[in-house]
């Protein structure tokens, strides 16, 4: 069993554990007969732990599970710096909150494709390689965090150039399949470096996307992960920083990748290109020797359901818990 909680159990634990003393507690003190006491904190208990395990959204290994597959291979490219964490994504998110649900939109349409994901900031990594393993991409993409401070030193959009070619040509020497991009930025150079040609990586690619985030009047961003309201500073204004969108420098990408770009402020924006990107790729069924896990928090909502039923009646007939 996979679990991926909703909430920290830092904070849940402690909650639900309160709750549940509090619970027994008044149960405890009533003057009903023994029986039913037990029958009330075992009745509590359930929902309780069932309320955790909700939470828990534990998934189930399932092997050899038929899937459908695309001959797609379909890199992110996504910037890391500082800016992306300005807050003007879809009204005073950050940038990167659009980006993680912009990218997981991506992955649940393109399902059955082989994803790829690069970040960059004052160096480029690639987090994961080519695989049709969509959740473990989702889960790379968790991983990214805000760069210190201190440690941030400019943007560039030539960074990832090297790693990018690298995964274009490893998909390129695959048998009739598809490779598609979304290079992601706001676009920003803050480094005095001069924007290079993509134009060379061109006839390694079927389609894709240059996806902006952010508007031109700009964001602030918070300096310390979004733990506080203190905000980067620019040094020499003694200003809080805005980081404003250069749509200019992600559209001449696009021009030398030959995509579109589009700028985001909602993920289903891409929803059109990526229909069509789904028509134009061949698909087959497959049995497929590999694990993936199947969500059941649904399976528990039931149980929750008929145990909050359980409760109600108790309420309504008994007055009591």
């Amino acid at each position: 069993m996979k679990t991926d909680p909703i909430l920290s159990n830092f904070i849940v634990i402690p909650v639900l554990s309160v709750l549940l003393v509090a619970l027994i507690v008044m149960i405890l003190i009533r003057s009903d007969r023994v029986r039913s006491k037990i029958v009330s904190i075992l009745r509590v208990s359930l929902i309780i732990g069932v309320a955790f395990m909700i939470n828990m959204r534990p998934s189930l290994k399932r092997y050899n599970a038929e899937i459908e597959l695309k001959n797609i291979d379909v890199l992110f490219v996504v910037d890391s710096t500082i800016s992306m964490w300005a807050e003007d994504y879809n009204g005073s998110k950050t940038r990167m909150d659009g980006v993680q649900a912009t990218c997981d939109y991506i992955l649940e349409e393109l399902a059955g494709s082989n994803f790829a994901l690069i970040r960059f900031d004052n160096r480029a990594q690639i987090l994961a390689p080519f695989t049709q393993d969509a959740r473990s991409v989702s889960d790379a993409f968790s991983t990214i965090r805000q760069p210190d401070v201190y440690y941030a030193k400019g943007s560039s959009l030539n960074v990832p150039y090297e790693e990018i070619k690298e995964m274009l040509i490893s998909s390129s020497k695959k048998d009739e399949r598809k490779t598609v991009i979304f290079f992601i930025s706001d676009g920003e150079i803050t480094d005095d470096s001069k924007l290079m040609s993509y134009a060379e990586l061109e006839p390694y690619l079927d389609g894709g996307a240059v996806l902006g985030f952010g508007t031109k009047q700009g964001g602030k961003m918070q300096a310390d992960n979004g733990y506080s309201r203190r905000y980067v500073q620019d040094k020499e204004k003694k200003t809080d920083a805005v980081s404003s969108l250069n749509e200019e420098n992600l559209e001449q990408i696009a021009r030398d990748l030959q995509v579109e770009y589009m700028n985001v402020q909602d993920p289903e924006v891409v929803g059109a290109l990526l229909d069509s990107i789904k028509t134009g790729s061949s698909i087959r069924m497959e049995e497929a020797e590999m694990v993936t896990y199947e969500d059941v928090t649904y399976i528990l909502g039931i149980v929750m359901g008929v145990l909050l039923i359980w409760q109600l009646i108790a309420v309504v007939l008994q007055r009591k818990l």
